[in-house]
């Protein structure tokens, strides 16, 4: 189901960007000027084609599993961004204003990521500055993910338990940067930082570690605040 939370009432609401094509982007910064005066310049242009900033993450933490992420240092900054459509972004991407601006972008940062659509997950507009994002891209150990799908059944009681909110749950077509493309990508949170000690002081925490480490084959887990959140 998509959806959105707009008050606290818990009134579920149609998701505006149902249909959106999505980009996950971690980004390293290496000319935080340029990388500024190229944000400037792109936002008339990528707006055209319905593009728009959901979440950017300010990641506190990471763990690269496996070769899958090479030699990957934490980005400064994960940029969750929609278009209208992939023609849309592929539209933009050839759009010869954005070709004058393009050399911006590649002077000022490194990127790597994924594009893809939507399957699931719930969208709550209310208070985020607590929250503790947690952004997977999950690889699977088996081919049609019938591992990951028992490790999602199995941990479900205990996910409600915890806490954790599944936001976007995205399904890859593309990939970018020095990356594999990932079996899925999601967006999680708990409310509060703080929440994650007792979720891993949860009897089955153990149980459900496990399930996972044998779903997945490879991993990128990022966790993170919101640093600016799009509430339209």
């Amino acid at each position: 189901m998509l959806a959105v939370v707009a008050k606290a009432s818990e009134t579920l609401l149609p998701d505006p960007v149902q249909g959106k094509y999505f980009q996950v982007v971690m980004i390293w910064i290496k000319d935080p000027g340029k990388f500024q005066d190229y944000g400037q310049k792109v936002s008339p242009i990528v707006a055209k084609y319905g593009g728009n900033a959901e979440r950017i993450i300010s990641p506190v933490e990471s763990f690269y599993g496996g070769t899958t992420a090479k030699e990957f240092e934490a980005p400064h900054m994960v940029n969750i961004v929609y278009y209208d459509s992939k023609e849309a972004y592929e539209a933009f991407e050839r759009d010869p204003e954005f070709l004058k601006i393009k050399h911006l972008r590649t002077e000022s940062i490194e990127m790597a990521g994924i594009g893809g659509t939507v399957l699931g997950g719930e969208l709550n507009l209310q208070e985020v500055a607590n929250r503790l994002y947690m952004i997977e891209f999950a690889y699977f150990s088996d081919e049609e993910g019938k591992k990951y799908k028992k490790y999602e059944q199995k941990a479900r009681l205990f996910s409600e338990r915890s806490g954790l909110h599944k936001e976007r749950i995205l399904h890859p077509d593309t990939k970018f940067g020095d990356i594999d493309l990932p079996d899925l990508v999601s967006i999680k949170y708990i409310e509060k930082a703080e929440h994650k000690a007792k979720m891993e002081a949860d009897k089955d925490h153990p149980k459900v570690e496990k399930l996972y480490g044998e779903a997945i084959r490879d991993l990128i887990w990022i966790e993170g605040r919101a640093a600016f959140v799009n509430l339209k």
